[in-house]
């Protein structure tokens, strides 16, 4: 994992007013927790932690916080959840978890598909789905791995991969039910179907037969004046 320096200060502001006032400086606030030690309100600079978070987007990193005023060596930490404004997707507030080198942490790395485009089931006109994203772990820090490879390659259509089925560092334990799926490959549905062959009749081109699926019938065009019998009324008669 990366380290990477991130400057705080101790923050003495509270209370959700306060908070936005801070806010409108550039800073937001953020705690920093763990080891059963006492939580250690901050405030951080928000183009910083923000220009961070884009920069490693998607990777692990440990932040070496720089607790201005705070003597003793920087803190060393994972982010544990950040919040954001819903609309105009600034960060409100962060929170950071204390990491110890020698103990074990639990924390969500990412997973990433592999082989995509040699799938079998893909191959075979399937449908790749991806269940999960992200896989919660338990290890030491300097285990934590930037991702998980999920090889799909050898799946085929109504096959799925399982948490089981992945092949975890050594010293990773996955801390989420053996069961669940991460992937998945799915046969064409009917709609999919049907969906190709309307495309074809409007390009104008016969609907081709489609193995396994029913044969889509269209009624044939009336011819102009002609009315269209209701059910129970028989068709008018023809004028000579």
């Amino acid at each position: 994992m990366k380290q990477i320096p991130l400057a705080a200060k101790i923050r003495t502001i509270r209370g959700s007013s306060r908070s936005r006032r801070l806010r409108n400086t550039g800073f937001v606030p953020a705690e920093i927790y763990g080891h059963k030690e006492t939580n250690l309100s901050v405030e951080v600079n928000e183009k910083e932690l923000t220009k961070i978070l884009q920069t490693t987007r998607g990777e692990n990193i440990f932040f070496s916080v720089n607790v201005e005023g705070k003597a003793g060596e920087p803190v060393l930490a994972v982010i544990k959840e950040i919040q954001y404004h819903k609309t105009a997707g600034s960060i409100l507030h962060a929170d950071f978890h204390k990491v110890n080198m020698n103990e074990k942490i639990r924390i969500k790395v990412p997973l990433r598909i592999v082989n995509a485009e040699t799938c079998i089931g893909v191959k075979n006109a399937g449908t790749l789905q991806v269940t999960m994203r992200t896989l919660e772990v338990q290890c030491l820090p300097a285990q934590i791995p930037e991702h998980i490879d999920v090889d799909v390659q050898n799946l085929e259509i109504n096959a799925s991969m399982h948490v089981s089925d992945l092949k975890l560092p050594e010293g990773i334990k996955s801390m989420q039910s053996m069961g669940n799926v991460v992937a998945s490959v799915a046969e064409q549905v009917a709609e999919e179907v049907k969906a190709v062959v309307a495309t074809a009749a409007v390009d104008g081109a016969a609907p081709a037969a489609v193995a396994g699926e029913p044969e889509v019938l269209t009624a044939k065009k009336k011819e102009e004046g002609e009315a269209e019998a209701k059910p129970g009324e028989k068709k008018p008669a023809e004028k000579k």
